[in-house]
């Protein structure tokens, strides 16, 4: 079952300057609401896979804590 509310949010990632790691997020498309990996990552791309996994899971009834 999906979970309306998720079905506006989007997923992206932010870098860190200071320590150069990525960090995946999923934020409503309002801009109001923003939630990030507890990790951190040094590849960009798996920063976008963990948040695609995030938003993926609060859309199916798991929202991130």
């Amino acid at each position: 079952m999906i979970d309306e509310e998720y079905l506006h949010w989007h997923d992206g990632v932010e870098l860190d300057a200071a320590t150069q790691l990525w960090r995946g997020y999923i934020e409503d498309n309002d801009y109001t609401r923003k939630v990030l990996t507890d990790e951190t990552f040094r590849k960009k791309g798996d920063a976008v896979i963990a948040a695609g996994k995030m938003l993926a899971a609060a859309r199916h009834g798991n929202p991130p804590a």
